[in-house]
């Protein structure tokens, strides 16, 4: 599964991302996996902007739309037209963010929560759909829909979150510690109009504005210690923000998947 996109939005997260997923312990740890993983006295960063530490749960909306019809009465001398008001719902697909901040800032507390289905929740349908089908002469024969479905990529999401806490346990002075993840808007990168027409273009995707986020810190709040955690990409289509599923799966989920 090494097919190669050659979209430079994912060329950064590949050369940057998935530090803390190829990190089990500190870097002076007999096994000696990483050194992408800060030693412990690695003095906490400097946050670019103000940090933030709240999060907005997303939401799908149902949009209502009045229309106003136009009826003709029976022409009489008495009875003039009429106006009637019917109000028809109409469903918008979305993903109920409407900014990458506020997107970014869920995804990495849904690691702090292990919540991989809300992360799932975060991608967008029609990026898993191309994905696969970019994916599918990488499979040995085995179908696309199994390899990536619902059920194997929660799976994956979840293992991804299970490596997130465990160097959190090596940075931890007791198991009631708690971690933050220090997001702001310092830490995107804006991705540039050639490097998202390349990406749509191998993946048949359609998306307007995209941002990335090659590093990023977990924070120890009891005791100050950081590490470097896991990159991601964040991508607009009509208005709406979504993770971007593909370069999850290049830059963290890959490895994690049974294939």
């Amino acid at each position: 599964m090494n097919k190669k996109i050659t979209a430079v939005l994912l060329s950064a997260l590949m050369a940057c991302g998935g530090m803390a997923s190829c990190s089990k312990s500190k870097s002076d740890s007999s096994d000696n996996k990483s050194s992408a993983v800060p030693e412990k006295t690695t003095a906490a960063p400097q946050p670019a902007e103000t940090t933030v530490s709240t999060t907005i749960p997303a939401t799908k909306a149902a949009v209502t739309t009045k229309i106003t019809t136009k009826k003709s009465a029976v022409v009489t001398t008495t009875q003039p037209d009429s106006t009637e008001t019917t109000t028809v719902p109409v469903n918008v697909s979305g993903s109920g963010y409407t900014d990458s901040l506020t997107l970014a800032s869920d995804f990495y507390q849904a690691y702090l929560d292990h919540e991989p289905e809300k992360v799932y929740e975060m991608f967008n349908e029609q990026e898993i759909k191309c994905y696969k089908e970019l994916m599918a002469d990488e499979l040995e024969g085995k179908s696309p829909d199994e390899v990536f479905s619902k059920e194997s990529l929660i799976k994956a999401i979840d293992a991804s979150m299970v490596m997130i806490e465990e160097i959190m346990a090596e940075f931890s002075d007791s198991e009631n510690d708690r971690w933050t993840a220090d997001i702001s808007e310092g830490l995107f990168t804006e991705v540039t109009e050639e490097e998202l027409s390349a990406f749509n273009e191998d993946l048949g995707t359609d998306y307007t504005k995209g941002t990335v986020i090659n590093y990023m810190y977990y924070v120890n709040a009891d005791n100050g210690e950081p590490f470097v955690g896991n990159s991601s990409a964040f991508l607009e289509k009509n208005g709406q923000w979504y993770v971007s599923f593909s370069s999850l799966m290049q830059s963290e989920l890959i490895n994690q998947l049974e294939v």
